[in-house]
């Protein structure tokens, strides 16, 4: 009888015991769903309300949200052409990798008589690039001293002496399209000289760009009068040899192009400005302006 009713008394403890913790968990449950139930709806709210530090939850533990900016459509051309002219070539073939690297059209002006004035007008070739002759020309300032006897074309020389000298430099240079002037402040402003040039080039089908060396050139008033296709430099975009410098010459030129519809631009074979117009014409091309040969520019203004 003792052993029944303590084996009594202890399954009422165990039962006991067990109701308990049941009781337990049923409320802990009710607890925990109406705390949820109260934080759901905020966080909900939050993030229809637009809340950037509350996380997507479709998206990975790593990605932000992101709101989408529209962007302006651009009419290719909008802006204006420009047309790029790059001088001093013929010293070194290191630069030519970029006239294959940059698609768009440019013009190689390539002084003549150096130890790699060919080799850069065949690069120039296949990157499908304007070649011409950077035309050494008499500056205000002697710089004989630095050239050749009879490299530079000079106001003092003959009429046959510029021709000979002229139809040489062509002669070494058979695929070019077109001459500027290296240097030539001097020259430039001289009347007879530029007809002496410009009849040549005339003769040959080129055309001529004015580097604009002078303010007192008179190669524009000359090239009108004897119907040579023409144009002036507007920018020099490396004359401060600095990424800054270079960059703020392109936001001129840009301005210049979208006022008048087309600018000029000369810059020199260096490393830094090529590089810098790799990364900065995708950029113009952007805002609206279409790279153009200068020869094509000649043909269409």
């Amino acid at each position: 009888m003792t052993k029944r009713k303590q084996t009594s008394n202890n399954d009422a403890r165990v039962a006991a015991i067990v109701t308990g913790l049941f009781a337990a968990a049923v409320i802990l449950f009710f607890i925990f769903s109406k705390s949820s139930q109260h934080i759901r709806p905020h966080r909900a709210a939050a993030t229809e309300a637009g809340d950037m530090y509350l996380p997507n939850e479709n998206a990975k533990p790593t990605e932000k949200a992101r709101v989408p900016v529209p962007h302006p459509v651009v009419v290719p051309g909008s802006g204006g052409k420009i047309a790029f002219i790059l001088d001093d070539w013929g010293q070194s073939m290191v630069n030519c990798r970029y006239l294959e690297e940059i698609p768009e059209p440019l013009a190689v002006s390539i002084l003549p008589g150096l130890r790699h004035s060919k080799d850069v007008a065949s690069c120039a070739a296949r990157g499908h690039k304007v070649a011409m002759l950077h035309l050494p020309m008499e500056a205000m300032q002697n710089f004989d001293s630095y050239y050749p006897p009879n490299y530079l074309i000079k106001t003092t020389m003959s009429p046959a002496l510029v021709t000979r000298i002229l139809d040489a430099d062509l002669a070494q240079l058979p695929s070019v399209e077109g001459v500027n002037n290296h240097m030539g402040s001097k020259a430039t402003a001289d009347g007879p000289l530029m007809r002496i040039i410009l009849r040549t080039l005339r003769a040959r089908g080129l055309f001529f760009v004015d580097s604009m060396t002078s303010s007192h050139s008179v190669a524009a008033a000359v090239a009108q009068e004897m119907g040579v296709r023409f144009a002036r430099r507007n920018v020099f975009l490396d004359n401060v040899n600095t990424r800054p410098a270079i960059v703020k010459q392109i936001v001129i030129l840009a301005r210049i192009a979208r006022r008048r519809g087309y600018a000029v631009a000369i810059g020199h074979d260096r490393h830094l400005t090529m590089q810098v117009l790799k990364d900065e014409i995708p950029w113009l091309e952007s805002q609206g302006f279409q790279i153009v040969s200068i020869k094509d520019l000649l043909q269409k203004r």
